[in-house]
């Protein structure tokens, strides 16, 4: 019952989905891997990616965890599905939550912010003509920049650069119809507040929520959740310990980091 819910992406995306994971199971204990060795996955390629996260997977085996959740969109759209054919541990992914955008537009024009990587992919394309009705409009953001300026902590130490890189991002002819738009990359919703100022008719839908949830259930289901006890967390990082550890720190996290030493 004490195995940890583990969370992995290539940076500090996985702390969107941690805060609301400590909301929704607040009693299981938690492992955090940060794979700054691979920064960022939105630039690789689809067999860079497979590769990864197969060795990630395997790497994380050896905490016996309940569930494994991939908290990043690239790698979750291009290579989850294979993943799991091979796996032999639950894997969750995060997608862009495109038909809840579909549910809250109202005027039938919605935006992606995303990764290069999920922006490009064949994956993206599928989920977009099976999710999408053929009236909604759909404009996608590569977001990439934006990407970086969380994992650097730019956005805590430099507003006005913040600023102008997320206005680059959405450019000077962002459609006025456009009403919502999915934070396709678990690093978005550290800067949903900028957003919110640049765009304030604009609803912003974070998936953190619906995966914690999804995370609720499948533990319930499976007879596997803990009701009592102070979860923990445990973060590793695979490279770049002192710079990561300022970073996280800043976003007002305490927990002690350990290294990962990867063969991969």
């Amino acid at each position: 019952m004490n195995n940890p819910v583990s969370v992995f992406d290539s940076g500090v995306g996985s702390l969107s989905i941690i805060r609301e994971l400590k909301k929704e199971i607040p009693h299981e204990n938690l492992l955090y891997f940060a794979d700054k060795a691979h920064f960022p996955y939105g630039n690789k390629s689809h067999a860079e990616l497979r590769e990864i996260i197969v060795n990630t997977v395997k790497y994380l085996g050896r905490f016996k965890p309940k569930l494994i959740i991939i908290a990043s969109n690239t790698p979750s759209i291009q290579v989850l599905d294979e993943v799991k054919r091979i796996a032999n541990i639950p894997l969750l992914g995060v997608r862009p939550p495109l038909k809840m955008a579909c549910r809250l537009t109202k005027r039938k024009h919605i935006g992606i912010m995303a990764t290069q990587g999920t922006i490009m992919s064949k994956g993206l394309e599928d989920q977009i003509r099976r999710e999408i009705p053929q009236d909604i409009l759909v404009t996608k953001f590569n977001a990439s920049p934006i990407v970086e300026l969380v994992e650097n902590g730019t956005y805590i130490t430099n507003e006005r650069r913040t600023y102008d890189i997320i206005s680059r991002v959405l450019g000077n002819e962002l459609d006025r119809k456009i009403d919502v738009i999915t934070l396709s990359s678990t690093h978005l919703p550290f800067v949903k507040r900028y957003l919110s100022n640049l765009l304030p008719t604009v609803k912003f839908v974070d998936p953190a929520t619906i995966i914690a949830k999804d995370v609720r259930k499948f533990l319930a289901f499976n007879r596997i959740l803990k009701k009592t006890g102070t979860g923990r967390l445990q973060i590793f990082v695979s490279e770049g310990k002192r710079y990561f550890e300022q970073t996280i720190r800043m976003m007002g996290v305490k927990e002690p980091i350990e290294e990962a030493n990867l063969n991969y």
